[in-house]
This record gives C-alpha cells, structure tokens and sequence, in this order.
C-alpha cells in the first residue's frame, strides 16, 4: 500500500457506544472489509492487495471491529525497524461517533508497544478536524503538512507523531482510553485481541502414537476432540514403533483434522490460529503434525504456533476447571515423561524433579509385557491390580527420600526379578504391589514438592494420570495436606489436541506466532523453566 488513508470521523461521547469487539483481520472479514472500503475512499482496495498486506505479518498487523458479526471499521499498522505506521482507519459510515475508531486506535497502538516501537506516525487530512482530535488522545501531535498528500482530491495531509510509546507513561495512557471506551478496570486481554491472537485455535497432536485433533476457544472451551489411537498396530510388539506411529499419521492427520472441524461446527475459514505440538517426542511422529499445521496455516493465511507437549498436559487442567490460575505444583507422568513442574504464572515455570532413567508409564508398560499382559500396559495393569492384594509383596520405592527426582528402573527390575523367583506368585498380586510401590513415589514426591514450593493447588497430567489408584489417592493425600487437587478428565490425561489448542492460545497472545521455518523439536525443554 502506498499512501496511509484515514476516514475515521470524530467520536462524541454523548453518542450510545456499540458492542465492538476487536479481532484480528482474517480472510473471512475481507467481504465486509470491501464494503466499507468502497464506502470510504474514492479508490477503494481489492481483496488481492488487502491479501497481500496480511501476508506481511512481520512488518504488518490488520484488525477488524465487529459488532456482533458484521465488521463495522477496520484499521491497520506497519512497522518500520523502531517506527510503527498507522495506514488506515476506516469506520462504517453509519458507526461513525460511536467508540468505533478509539478502539481501532487502541488495538494498532497496543500492537505497536507490542513490537517494540519507540514512536508512531501517521497521516491525516488537514480537513478531518475529529480525526486528529482523536489521534490527539493517543497521543500524536502535529509536525508538518504534506501538500497534495491524497492524490484523488489533493488535500494535503497533517503528519502526527507519537513519541516514547515505549514508556509505562504510554501504556498508562493506553490504560486510560481502554477503561473509557470499554467501561473497564482492566479489560485488556478480554478487549483487545492482537492480531497474533484468535478466538479458534485448531490444534495437532502427533508426538507419540495417538493423532489428534481438536478447535479450542480461546484456550478454555473444547468445540471439539478427536483422537485416533493407534494401541492396536503397536499392540504385537509390545509398545510404541516409531516408523509405524508416523506413517500411521501421515494416513489419519487429515482426516482427524477434518473430523474436528466438522463436530465443531468450523470450516477452515472460522479458524484463526493453526497449532501443533512441535516437541518433545518422537521426531517423525512430530514432524507428520508441524508439516500439517503449517500447511493449513499458510493455505489459511493464519499463525502458526508450535506448543510444548509438557506445557500442554498442565493446561489440561485448565480446560478441565477454567477458573484455575497459577500458582500450582503439576506432576506430569506418562509413558515418555515423568517429572514435577512448578507454575508460578503462565509460561513461568520451574522443573522441581523428573525421572533419571525410565519415565513411570515405561515401567508400566515393561512390567506388563514380563506378566504377558496386553498392550498398552498402564491400563492392563490398573485393571488386573483391582482384583490382588498391594500389600502381598513388598517392592522397593526408588529414591524415596531422596530430593524430588524419579527412578522406576530398579523397580522395574525387581518385579522381573520377583517374578523369575517365584513363579507362582499370584500375578494380580504382583500387578497391584507394583502398581502400588509406583503411586507411594508419585505422591510422596508430589506432596513434598508442593510443600517446598508453598502453592495451594496440586494438578497431576498425562497418561498415568489416568491410574484409578493415583487418583484416588491423590484425592485423598491433597485433602490431608488442606491442598486443592485438579484432575483432568481421563480423555485429556491422555495425548489429546484439546490442551494444545489451550496453550497455543495464550502463547499466540503473549508471545506471538511462531516462524514457518521452526520444525519438529524431539528433546525441547520446557519453555521458560530457565
């Protein structure tokens, strides 16, 4: 775009406010775009040139007012190394003076401050008198006049500059104009969506052995979820094969993802973020779903975000008890991974302790194929463990009173050895005081951590969480200790695309999207754990 254009008129607050939420502009809002811009300017845009802005995402930011869900003004921003660039507001004529612009404005300097801009710049037409008294409260003043700036009338334009929006003193400002417009104390995240942010998020899982696929709204509320397991093509060998599990979702990606938009109402079109779980796991299953995801959002022109698969099973605990809010202790215990993370605040973490040799649910899984129990060997277990006696045998407890770190390797050996010495042992018996000596670690870890740490709320997350007896005990030990206990529901204990659509939500508000060039991460560490 060439020249930065304005029709935004000025706003009377005597004038009745409307409902206007402010989004980030998407492909969908382009017909509604359209109709106002031929409203607007004498040479209105096409859709190939607003198309083409919106795919300049690192210099470029577009947003939408809506009320309801007509697009009622729209407005948009273009960085230039430390300067932004206000290049058009345009509200419906039939909206105009009525809170419309303040909130365009305040969206495309909330991004601005966002992206590290030290000042701002725009052009207005020197005739446009509520116009500039608008920019005025945003903090822009005159430095100079364009000649013949519109080319369609020749009117000269106004050049008005913002200084220092890097300044807390802005963002009071900021504060200010958004608790006037919105009737807020402190609305923002709620008012104002950066255009890296979404309502929808269409999340990918694909790190192990299950393909999943899942819409999530704005990272609480499950539209919905669908997971394909692939338990039966591991089963004859007794756990997971990593060439098998990434062809078997290079066949069942698409149409899990299809299957998920249709049971949520969606096309591809409603989207507004495309994420996928981008590690740690196995670097082929990973890949199937980042090559998916990325795919889908550049045939979308949306975001992508690559999520954290630990991070992602503590904020199934949020989609389980949408009021949760950190601080909180979560021990995260599958069949790759066993380890206690401190969340002191969102994307703050801190991991406390985690397995120095086999995760839990490997044990699981190694103890069950030794007593000749089917695959996958965690819920085998639980189930043969509810008919033996946890007290017939007593196995070691690994590294019990030593710090928070987990070790199932030795007691994976002594229910070997156990068995090769006793063969007549009572196989639920052995399933029960193995599942048993694994939960007193567990929980005597967990507990420990949240008293060190001092928080009030306890979560437990991945697949082990499923356990009918950690649960239960959980329940009970958190109650004894006067803690809060969060346990997701079974179907998101498990692999599931729900929590990544969770996390991509509040990493695309907070951190933005991730670049189309980051790939598959098998070994990543959890981000902001130091």
């Amino acid at each position: 775009m060439a020249v930065a254009r304005e029709s935004a008129g000025g706003e009377s607050p005597e004038d009745a406010p409307l409902d206007v939420h402010v989004v980030a502009m998407r492909r969908r809002h382009l017909r509604g775009v359209l109709r106002i811009e031929q409203q607007a300017y004498p040479r209105p845009w096409s859709m190939s040139l607003f198309l083409g802005e919106m795919s300049l995402r690192s210099s470029r930011a577009y947003f939408v007012a809506r009320s309801g869900r007509e697009v009622v003004g729209y407005a948009g921003l273009m960085m230039v190394l430390d300067d932004g660039h206000v290049t058009t507001v345009a509200v419906d004529p039939l909206m105009r003076r009525r809170g419309v612009a303040t909130r365009l404005v305040l969206a495309v300097c909330r991004e601005a401050v966002r992206r590290g801009a030290d000042a701002m710049t725009l052009e207005v037409r020197f005739s446009n008198r509520g116009a500039q008294e608008l920019y005025r409260r945003f903090g822009f003043r005159p430095v100079g006049v364009r000649k013949g700036y519109y080319q369609e009338t020749g009117e000269d334009a106004l050049v008005m500059w913002a200084h220092e929006v890097n300044e807390p003193a802005y963002t009071e400002l900021l504060d200010a104009i958004e608790r006037e417009a919105y009737g807020t104390g402190s609305g923002r995240r709620e008012a104002v969506v950066s255009p890296n942010g979404g309502d929808l998020i269409l999340a990918i899982e694909t790190s192990c052995d299950e393909t999943a696929a899942a819409v999530v709204e704005r990272g609480r509320t499950i539209r919905s979820s669908v997971i394909a397991s692939q338990a039966t093509r591991h089963a004859p060998f007794g756990g997971v094969v990593p060439e098998i599990a990434s062809r078997a979702h290079l066949e069942l990606v698409n149409p899990v993802v299809s299957q998920a938009l249709v049971e949520s109402g969606c096309e591809l079109a409603d989207i507004d973020a495309v994420a996928a779980c981008h590690g740690p796991g196995l670097a082929g299953a990973l890949l199937v779903g980042v090559s998916a995801a990325k795919a889908l959002a550049l045939a979308g022109g949306l975001p992508y975000v690559g999520v954290h698969h630990h991070e992602a099973h503590i904020y199934a605990a949020l989609l389980e008890d949408p009021t949760l809010e950190p601080p909180l202790v979560t021990l995260i215990v599958s069949g790759g991974h066993t380890l206690i993370v401190a969340m002191h605040d969102h994307g703050d973490y801190r991991v406390l302790g985690q397995t120095v040799d086999d995760a839990a649910g490997e044990a699981f899984d190694k103890v069950a194929r030794f007593l000749g129990l089917e695959y996958p060997g965690g819920p085998a277990i639980d189930r043969l463990a509810a008919r033996g006696d946890a007290r017939a045998i007593t196995f070691p407890r690994p590294m019990l009173a030593e710090g928070l770190d987990f070790s199932f390797s030795g007691l994976k050996t002594a229910v070997v050895n156990h068995g090769r010495a006793n063969p007549e042992a009572d196989v639920a018996d052995v399933a029960a005081s193995f599942q048993e000596a694994v939960v007193d670690v567990l929980l005597t870890k967990l507990m420990r951590a949240a008293e060190e740490v001092g928080v009030p709320t306890v979560v437990v997350g991945g697949g082990v969480a499923a356990n009918t007896s950690l649960r239960s005990r959980v329940v009970e030990e958190a109650a004894a200790a006067g803690l809060r206990v969060i346990l997701p529901g079974i179907t998101l204990c498990t692999d599931n695309a729900a929590m990544i659509g969770a996390v991509a939500w509040w990493r695309l508000s907070a951190d933005g999207p991730t670049d189309l060039s980051s790939g598959a991460w098998p070994a990543l560490r959890l981000p902001g754990s130091g």
